[in-house]
């Protein structure tokens, strides 16, 4: 039986899912994204986690797409069909990321590059230590872009940015806060506790307020203000006869902090 590329580890609410392959720097293919789908299946079911954070071990968060199984795959004429396989599951990865009713953060050191770093980029919030390079490596190989790159980064920074950021490849992470890519970059030494932080925050939030939230603002580009207003106003209305509405408000008069179950 081949040996796991995730490592799962579940405490206090949290769920870090952890690239585990530092051999080949957390290289993406088809075995480790279908652990990767199957443990955000896993820590989608399991209501005790209110938050995910996806991390790498070694020396970066990921190098992208396996060159390796790339070379062999275009010497033997078969690279059209290793990419439909790997962006088949890698699409439902980012897919699953988009929906999933949790906060989903990315915790990024070393480097990110091509899918790793897009993958990185379609969860919610994204900390990375400040010498941390993200990377859009496809073009150094000669592909495009996927891993929902041209859906994620032109939303965040604007068409012209993203092209130069897709065609020129690589960014610093102080570069990349500056620019509203990620949310922090901080000294190596503080990424932990940074991360954690955040985490802790995010577990003790409102479920129904981070599920509904993501899913608003993930439509935004798809509605008109119209009809935008008219669904927060359904939600709201929804939440407002939710148990966690009724325990927010007595733990507001009662000057204690509340115990929201998601309901």
């Amino acid at each position: 039986m081949a040996e796991s590329k995730i490592l799962l580890e579940k405490k206090d609410g949290i769920a870090n899912i952890k690239l585990n392959d530092p051999k080949s720097f957390n290289a993406l293919n088809v075995s480790i994204l279908k652990e990767i789908y199957s443990a955000l299946e896993n820590c989608e079911n399991d209501d005790s986690i209110r938050c995910i954070i996806l991390s790498g071990e070694g020396k970066m968060f990921s190098s992208g797409g396996n060159v390796k199984e790339f070379k062999g795959a275009v010497e033997n004429g078969t690279a059209p069909q290793l990419i439909s396989d790997i962006t088949e599951i890698l699409h439902k990865c980012i897919e699953k990321i988009l929906s999933i009713p949790k906060a989903v953060i990315s915790r990024l050191h070393g480097g990110a590059y091509g899918a790793g770093l897009n993958l990185a980029l379609s969860s919610d919030i994204i900390i990375a230590s400040d010498d941390c390079i993200l990377d859009q490596a496809f073009v150094n190989v000669g592909l495009s872009v996927d891993a929902g790159g041209t859906y994620l980064i032109p939303r965040i920074i604007g068409t012209h940015l993203a092209k130069e950021f897709f065609w020129l490849g690589q960014i610093s992470a102080i570069k990349a806060e500056e620019l509203g890519i990620i949310n922090q970059a901080v000294p190596e030494s503080e990424l932990n506790d940074a991360v954690n932080t955040v985490a802790l925050k995010l577990v003790d939030a409102p479920p129904l307020n981070i599920k509904y939230v993501k899913k608003l603002m993930n439509q935004t580009h798809l509605k008109s203000p119209k009809e935008q207003l008219e669904d927060e106003r359904e939600i709201q209305i929804k939440v407002a006869g939710s148990e966690d509405f009724k325990e927010g408000i007595l733990a507001f008069f009662e000057k204690r902090k509340p115990n929201y179950k998601g309901r």
